[in-house]
């Protein structure tokens, strides 16, 4: 999947010819989590905004061709499923947060808890997407749901692999000892 935004391509292939760059945006990725990460405050819009350089509603409105009587429609439903979305979001980077604060002395019980609690937030959140994919099908058509669905998973993919490139993996410290 690919599209562009002022003249930026994003892309999901990348070509042997931008291996340089693909380090470079993952050592850049690397350093935008870490002070995502560092600010209680922020959430997933602002993890979008320093991935790509603009604001999620910029995006999706490139991404998403809703025009005419469809247009007001569609941000009506997108305004609603993002107040619903930046919820979940909050609640998840909150918990991550924490954490990456307490990694290094996590008790195995309390790991429990966080781990089932990601899992109930990705599972809301995949919920939501598909429920919303349906309102906007009901209210504009396949194909502006179709385009919702796929730049919603396409973001939130990033959000994902950006934030499990970041975080430490289960062990990891003790293994560097």
């Amino acid at each position: 999947m690919s599209f562009s935004y002022k003249n930026i391509n994003f892309s999901l292939k990348l070509s042997q010819e931008s291996e340089t760059m693909k380090n470079l945006l993952v050592v850049l990725l690397s350093a935008v989590v870490l002070n995502v990460f560092g600010q209680d405050t922020q959430d997933e819009l602002a993890l979008i905004r320093s991935l790509f350089g603009t604001e999620k509603d910029v995006i999706v409105e490139e991404f998403v061709r809703a025009e005419g009587a469809q247009k007001p429609k569609f941000w009506k439903l997108y305004n609603e499923f993002e107040a619903v979305r930046k919820d979940i979001g909050q609640r998840k980077f909150s918990l991550l947060n924490n954490y990456v604060k307490k990694y290094s002395s996590l008790p195995e019980a309390e790991l429990d808890k966080v781990m089932g609690e990601i899992i109930s937030l990705n599972a809301e959140q995949d919920k939501l997407i598909a429920k919303y994919y349906k309102k906007v099908k009901a209210q504009c058509g396949v194909a502006i749901a179709a385009q919702f669905y796929q730049i919603e998973w396409y973001l939130l993919s990033q959000i994902r692999t950006a934030i499990l490139e970041n975080i430490p993996v289960i062990g990891e410290l003790e293994n560097r000892k």
